[in-house]
């Protein structure tokens, strides 16, 4: 490639990363306010901004009723006197935080610091940007292998949340990110310690295996005969990270700490950038990361493992009695860490490590996660709807939106339905939002479909049977919230961005797929399922407004419209 042709593709993969984000920002802060996009007298759309008195104008290419739309590139600011000024990224960003500025004094009744915070965060904006600008000129094809399949899902994810303000903003990794960034194809080999049983505190609730035999057998032979260690892999750059602590360097001093380097297979990472895969092995490590991605520093504290685990032992206890042909769960199987009470709170989390259960290694079936098959591919349809074409009928044998219907049909009759039938019977709600779910395909059509990260889990305390948990358990909530986060991440979240790119791509549009889905819902044997298609609305985050007031861990829903309620029967 030339430097004349390098240039241009940077440009063009900027301008593409800068408008993802303007859809990403104005959809989120329509879908927040309450406002609605409307439309001009020469079929432009416009988002109003109370605060300055003003409007946003701009093409609209897709108009969605879940609110996922899609812009033109050209965008206006339209006066108080209805006069229109071009403006560019950098004023549309402006425009937009000073509207949430006056959004969040009024829905958590408190003055912020303005100026601090829309700084930080147009800062964590332009990150997200700069990542996404630097993956859209790395993209690669997808293999046919089913291993290959499933790590191109998880890598290929360059865009992020659609209703978050910096779904790609990584900040910590600085010139290390080609190393460890999935959307860069990374692969890496992990770095293992190895820990004195007298300061570890492991718990394991599901068989599977903690350490791949290359790496047992290395280790051997570094710490000798007779030596009490378990083993607990980090991510080469958590492991260096570690390793410059003083604390840390005076646990390797008296030996309760042994720093064994890179062993064994090379592991990828998947979309969550933490958790890796090794093709071959039985387990997934959920690792802990000293960086900041999205909104959060990424480490494990000891909380969330119990939470983690607990949900592990449960979902093994329960699902044994499951009904629910082509719906599994991945169970974190247990954990790892240096004990806290040796080491401190922060130190552990630090350490901490999840093992999850991988059983995709015979290559038998091919997941892959709903996100990146949902993601849009420039110059192509998401590979979702190469999915849904690939079992179409022939010409004349039925209509594309019949086909599609159908295909959605199936769908939910292996996510939706056993998600809401078990929150009935047993009060589990999983954190089944599209990052999190994993499908399988034969000819295009769905048919075996797994959900994963139980760190995310709650459960209904009232609809959990007594002594399933520990009554102090970080699973439980009281069975309103439980409730509220199952319909957030399976049906906002999820249901919503699968039926508005279905409605996209195909003929099928969104007010014809919330009536299948309806008519689908209303068989099920759940009263979870009626209770949903009874409510007029159904709660979103608010990841902007909540992450400029410092909210993350809190965040505030609002209320947007259940379109399965809305449409007839």
């Amino acid at each position: 490639m030339t430097s004349a042709e390098y240039a241009t593709t940077t440009t063009a993969a900027r301008s593409r990363a800068e408008q993802a984000a303007r859809t990403r920002l104005l959809n989120t802060y329509l879908r927040e306010s309450g406002t609605t996009l409307g439309t001009t007298g020469d079929d432009l759309g416009r988002v109003e901004l109370p605060a300055t008195g003003s409007a946003v104008v701009l093409a609209v290419r897709h108009r969605s009723v879940f609110g996922h739309h899609e812009y033109g590139s050209q965008v206006w600011r339209e006066q108080p006197d209805r006069r229109r000024v071009p403006v560019d990224h950098d004023d549309v960003v402006r425009l937009l935080l000073d509207e949430v500025d006056a959004l969040a004094a009024k829905e958590f009744a408190q003055a912020f610091d303005g100026t601090d915070r829309k700084r930080e965060l147009a800062e964590q904006i332009e990150s997200s940007i700069a990542a996404t600008s630097r993956y859209l000129r790395h993209r690669r094809p997808c293999p046919a292998d089913p291993h290959g399949m499933s790590r191109h899902a998880e890598q290929s994810l360059v865009f992020g949340h659609p209703f978050h303000p910096t779904p790609k903003s990584t900040q910590g990794f600085g010139a290390d990110l080609e190393r460890y960034a999935p959307e860069l194809g990374a692969a890496f080999v992990p770095h293992w310690f190895a820990v004195n049983r007298r300061i570890l505190l492991e718990r394991r609730v599901a068989p599977g295996p903690w350490t791949p035999a290359p790496v047992a057998a290395a280790a051997g032979q570094v710490l000798g005969d007779g030596q009490d260690h378990a083993l607990l892999p980090a991510h080469p750059w958590q492991a260096e990270y570690l390793l410059s602590n003083p604390r840390v360097a005076q646990l390797v001093a008296d030996g309760s700490l042994v720093a064994l380097g890179a062993l064994g297979p090379e592991v990828y990472p998947t979309s969550s950038v933490r958790t890796v895969c090794d093709p071959a092995l039985p387990t997934f490590f959920k690792l802990p990361l000293h960086v900041r991605i999205t909104n959060f520093i990424r480490n494990n504290p000891v909380s969330h493992l119990v939470r983690a685990t607990d949900a592990g032992a449960l979902v093994a206890d329960l699902a044994p009695s499951w009904e629910h042909p082509g719906f599994a769960v991945l169970v974190e199987t247990g954990f790892r860490t240096v004990d806290p009470a040796v080491v401190g709170d922060d130190l552990a989390a630090d350490f901490s490590v999840l093992f999850r259960e991988n059983p995709f290694t015979d290559g038998s079936a091919a997941p892959r996660v709903l996100a990146g098959l949902l993601e849009d591919r420039d110059g192509d349809v998401p590979d979702l709807i190469h999915e849904v074409r690939r079992c179409a009928p022939d010409p004349g044998a039925a209509s594309e939106a019949d086909h599609v219907a159908e295909w959605l049909r199936r769908y939910l009759g292996i996510s939706l339905l056993p998600l809401l039938e078990i929150f009935d019977r047993d009060g589990v709600s999983f954190e089944a939002h599209v990052q999190n779910s994993l499908l399988h395909t034969e000819g295009g059509w769905p048919t075996r479909y797994w959900v994963r990260d139980m760190e995310g889990t709650s459960v209904s305390r009232q609809r959990l049977r007594p002594g399933a948990v520990p009554p102090d358990s970080p699973l439980l909530y009281d069975h309103d919230e439980a409730w509220l986060r199952l319909r957030y991440n399976a049906v906002t979240n999820h249901l919503g961005h699968l039926i508005s790119v279905l409605g996209r791509y195909t003929d099928a549009d969104e007010p014809l797929l919330c009536r299948a889905a309806r008519r689908t819902l209303a068989t099920s044997r759940s009263e979870t399922a009626a209770d949903l298609l009874r409510r007029p609305v159904l709660p979103a985050k608010a990841n902007l407004v909540s992450r400029f007031a410092g909210r993350g861990e809190s965040p505030l829903y609002v209320d947007v419209p259940n379109l399965l309620f809305e449409v007839s029967p």
